[in-house]
């Protein structure tokens, strides 16, 4: 408390201002949070209110084995609501990349944006109780570090959510090559195409369960009455790949105008073969210029010690002689 009440006296010049200043803010903390962990209690114990957010979120009706939302993934979606899109019926950035990390939950943008708002709070608190533990600290470097961990609350989820979308997308990437080939298979041994994607989906749920469950949903959207290019478009939404969405395309032409699904497949499937294998011969040719600086800043400094080291120690004993 010393510490903050002497960092506020330098800042202001007048002790009675500081101290006034210092009570002020102590008494407006404590007031807004003892109304907000009222409201927060009120608000999760109510069990109408309760019901309320769950209608309000989509869960009237919970499905069969769903577990119901926790009391803080409530507040989480309460607290997120104002920083969500309002505009219904447009898909927002924030709900695209959620959905690309794979998080399809309708309650997914409150959720983000709510971590996102209080992190960089909680950040500040431990903050402010970690600077009395620094010595001679100034007010500028205190400033300076109040606001990096804001600035690392707010970027944090950001970043991971991004990591995750990245992770997840070079998963399905990397599963979509046999997805096809198993899909060709299927579809030339008689089967339709939403019942060759179950198939698919049933053969990859231990290896691939991301692509699988992606197979999966479109089936069930094509079992509930929306078309099956409709249902296609959607996966290549949700996937974010363009090699799904160039496939969503070819099979929505040959669809329309009646062609072989069979050939379709297995064209794309040796395009997509001669892709992958042009980006792996890509990365390959950027290796050594990925190892150019490994080699500057690891390797070459121990070598030039190991070399010249000896050389060096020799001239100074033969000049300190002198």
């Amino acid at each position: 408390m010393d510490y903050l009440l002497g960092l506020i006296n330098n800042a202001v010049g007048n002790e009675q201002a500081a101290r006034l200043l210092f009570v002020g803010a102590i008494g407006l903390s404590a007031l807004l949070a003892a109304v907000t962990l009222v409201m927060l209690i009120q608000g999760l114990q109510d069990p109408v209110q309760r019901r309320l957010s769950l209608l309000k979120r989509g869960h009237g009706e919970l499905a069969h084995g769903e577990p119901p939302p926790s009391n803080l993934q409530l507040m989480l979606e309460q607290v997120g609501q104002r920083f969500s899109s309002a505009e219904e019926g447009k898909v927002s950035a924030t709900r695209t990349l959620l959905t690309h990390a794979g998080y399809r939950s309708p309650s997914a943008p409150q959720v983000y944006w709510a971590v996102r708002l209080l992190l960089p709070l909680l950040l500040i608190g431990v903050a402010f109780l970690g600077l009395p533990l620094i010595p001679k600290l100034s007010l500028l470097v205190g400033v300076l570090l109040v606001g990096s961990a804001a600035a690392v609350g707010w970027l944090l989820p950001a970043i991971y959510v991004d990591k995750r979308k990245q992770a997840r997308m070079g998963r399905l990437r990397a599963a979509f090559p046999d997805a096809l080939d198993l899909m060709v298979v299927c579809v030339e041994s008689g089967l339709a195409l939403p019942q060759a994607m179950e198939r698919v989906a049933e053969e990859m749920t231990v290896s691939q369960p991301e692509l699988a469950e992606e197979l999966a949903l479109v089936n069930v959207e094509i079992r509930a009455g929306i078309p099956s290019t409709e249902a296609l478009k959607h996966l290549a939404d949700r996937t974010g790949l363009e090699d799904v969405q160039g496939l969503v395309s070819l099979l929505a032409q040959s669809i329309r105008f009646g062609t072989s699904v069979a050939d379709t497949l297995r064209i794309y499937a040796e395009e997509f073969r001669d892709r992958r294998t042009q980006a792996a011969e890509e990365m390959a040719a950027k290796i050594g210029t990925k190892l150019v600086f490994p080699l500057i800043f690891c390797l070459w400094p121990s070598f030039f010690l190991v070399a010249i080291g000896p050389v060096i120690i020799g001239i100074l004993r033969t000049f300190g002689k002198l």
